[in-house]
């Protein structure tokens, strides 16, 4: 069997937090992929190692524990974990001002999120302020419903 028939289906095997999930047999062919292909070996381990970062008590733990992902991933010489590496360390002041406030930016990316949608939905309006109506009563359960009736 080629190596690429072997892997081929197992992307949310690899991509998965919890193995737990998947039979016995999906189990061993999973650790049979890991066996035959080293560089995704290399870089599903990576993947799994990643998350200690967030595990650390504090900020000074965590930057080591940033530091010390990056120089595996470097050392690893896949050519996309390298370029993650450095782009994290790119970040690294960003990344672990989560450490100061324990606040992430998931509200202000799920609002330009619902921006985008609405924006799609507008294609084709001529009253600009009535978009901006709609912006601005994001939020507001009746400018939903008046945006729904459109």
């Amino acid at each position: 069997m080629e190596k690429r028939d072997l892997i081929k289906g197992t992307r949310w095997m690899l991509l998965s937090k919890n193995l737990d999930k998947f039979d016995d047999k999906q189990k061993e062919r999973f650790h049979n992929i890991l066996a035959t292909n080293e560089p995704l070996f290399k870089a599903y381990y990576l993947k799994e190692d990643i998350d200690q970062i967030w595990m650390q008590p504090n900020k000074e733990e965590a930057e080591k524990q940033l530091q010390y992902w990056c120089d595996r991933a470097k050392e690893s010489k896949l050519p996309a974990m390298v370029k993650c590496a450095n782009s994290i360390l790119s970040q690294r002041t960003g990344i672990l001002t989560w450490y100061d406030a324990k606040v992430t930016n998931a509200i202000l990316e799920g609002t330009n999120n619902k921006i985008k949608v609405l924006k799609r939905k507008a294609y084709g309006y001529r009253d600009d302020e009535y978009f901006k109506l709609l912006l601005l009563g994001l939020h507001d359960t009746t400018v939903k419903e008046l945006s729904k009736n459109d």
